[in-house]
């Protein structure tokens, strides 16, 4: 990295305003816009100019150079399973976005707590050795799903969980604050994975209705350019996951991933996760196909989810002689079995609130103020009436809340 006090003509002055905004190193500065650099205050669209140029021109930007002394300095992390690397062209490539959507329970979040782990992994074990950024806009970050990935992996969960930096997320403005933050950790902490899970949930939810939708484009196309800037700046690998939505084509439906062209065009590669068979909870298999690479062919794999992460196989692949060190080890019960019922009785008064999708933490104190304080109490409340009672939650919000919470207790 080449730092801003060597690019001609720039001052303290300037360089304290760049790095407040995010922008701390010569490349940063070379690869942003000029818009981005004329909003910040104290410099305008001339200086913004000069310094932009500046940069270029002094870490060789302005030249054509031939092909054949291009040197990308690609490396990769495993995902934790092999046929998953095979087909990704030997796992998440560095210096690029990886996007992988899918529906609800496909293994999407599961993917990114075993990418979180296994990017701190040595390089002859199929890591880089480095500390990752983990921006959660869903609330389903687990520490406990880190510690047994970590130990399936061989390493000291404590020190995993020290080299890990999470922030939780309310909205997209907070979302784009996050990711210039994550901007800063890839240069002072060595960070050289960023996960954002998901991309779009926040954005879903803010920008809704066609009208709306030019605004939410704008907010999204500069989101992925900061984070094309930090692949290339850091060659730090980014891992997005996105949403589904049902879209008709004639007769037939299909999920696709939302966000639009954006999205499409500004990920390297994209990955689709299927679940098997009518419902996710029939089994821990799941499909990954291969929808755009710039140089991958269409392949699709199996693979497994568990509560050790992503693997070639229900047992999480930990040898014989290391499952009686691993605490609590257990496969997620992703299927029903006889004691279903009883195991969803309980969990509608011991899961908290928070842990259901689109409750966040200010919600669920609104909700407790009106005597909501369990999922049992959630899914008997009036959507009509509750919504009435509590400012800014629509009854549409909260039947989908009570769907999410029968979905995450299998009801």
């Amino acid at each position: 990295m080449s730092e801003l006090s060597q690019i001609k003509g720039i001052n303290a002055r300037q360089i304290k305003l760049l790095q407040e905004s995010g922008v701390s190193t010569a490349e940063a500065l070379a690869m942003s816009s000029l818009n981005v650099i004329a909003d910040i205050d104290g410099l305008g669209d001339k200086t913004a100019k000069k310094l932009v140029w500046n940069a270029r021109n002094a870490l060789g930007m302005t030249e054509f150079v031939a092909a054949e002394s291009i040197n990308e300095h690609v490396e990769i992390i495993t995902t934790g399973s092999q046929a998953l690397n095979k087909i990704l062209g030997g796992g998440v490539q560095t210096g690029k976005l990886t996007e992988v959507f899918g529906p609800f329970k496909s293994g999407k979040t599961n993917l990114a707590h075993t990418i979180a782990v296994s990017a701190q992994l040595p390089l002859s074990k199929g890591g880089l050795d480095c500390a990752v950024a983990y921006i959660d806009t869903e609330n389903t970050f687990s520490k406990d799903k880190i510690m047994r990935i970590a130990k399936r992996f061989g390493l000291d969960p404590k020190i995993v969980l020290t080299r890990l930096y999470h922030t939780r997320i309310y909205s997209s403005d907070h979302q784009a604050q996050m990711i210039q933050k994550a901007e800063n950790l890839c240069k002072s902490r060595g960070v050289r994975l960023l996960v954002v899970d998901s991309l779009m949930a926040l954005m879903r939810n803010e920008y809704m209705g066609i009208g709306m939708l030019a605004r939410r484009q704008q907010v999204l196309n500069n989101m992925i350019h900061a984070l094309s800037r930090i692949a290339e700046t850091y060659n730090c690998a980014i891992l997005l996951t996105n949403q589904v939505a049902t879209k008709m084509m004639g007769m037939f439906a299909a999920d696709d991933a939302i966000g639009g062209n954006i999205v499409a065009h500004g990920c390297h590669f994209r990955v689709m996760f299927k679940t098997k068979g009518f419902s996710s909870n029939n089994s821990l298999k799941r499909k990954a196909i291969i929808v755009d690479a710039p140089d991958l062919p269409p392949e699709e794999c199996e693979f497994y989810i568990t509560s050790a992460g992503v693997s070639d196989s229900e047992q999480g692949d930990i040898p014989d002689n290391d499952r009686e060190d691993i605490d609590g080890f257990e496969i997620e019960t992703l299927y029903e079995d006889s004691e279903g019922d009883e195991l969803s009785e309980a969990k509608l008064t011991t899961i908290p609130l928070v842990n259901v999708k689109g409750i966040g933490k200010g919600t669920a104190e609104n909700l407790a103020e009106q005597g909501i304080t369990s999922i049992e109490s959630l899914l008997s409340a009036n959507p009509d009436d509750l919504a009435g009672k509590i400012s800014g939650l629509s009854s549409k919000k909260i039947l989908e809340m009570q769907e999410n919470a029968r979905l995450l207790t299998n009801i």
